[in-house]
């Protein structure tokens, strides 16, 4: 008989306490993680119109998935770099799972901080 190899999928992390040294690492090491968002959401510059005020219509998607390089993380919210430069700061409550392909970090949204 032969052994088969079960192939398993990314090692999942709920809580904090588990994530805080991983998410440190990513850091440190300014991994690139993919984020993905609870709900879509614009996250890319909008540009305004400096006469009116507005915001130019320029046919921009909210996004639900995107790449980025985590600067700094709370219990409250965490800070991510994407590849334009631009900063995005995100709440908890709306991160849906962060990863680097090789882990994934899910955070319970009823979790006590």
């Amino acid at each position: 008989m032969k052994r088969t190899q079960i192939r398993r999928g990314p090692k999942v992390l709920q809580s904090w306490r588990q994530a805080r040294t991983l998410l440190e690492r990513w850091r440190k090491s300014a991994a690139t993680l993919q984020v993905e968002l609870r709900r879509p959401r614009m996250i890319d510059p909008v540009a305004i119109d400096l006469i009116r005020g507005e915001p130019i219509t320029d046919d921009q998607k909210a996004t639900r998935k995107f790449r980025g390089q985590l600067i700094f993380f709370t219990k409250a919210d965490v800070t991510v770099r994407r590849p334009t430069g631009a900063i995005l700061v995100i709440d908890n409550y709306e991160i849906a799972a962060i990863s680097d392909g090789k882990t994934r970090f899910e955070p319970v949204a009823n979790e006590r901080p």
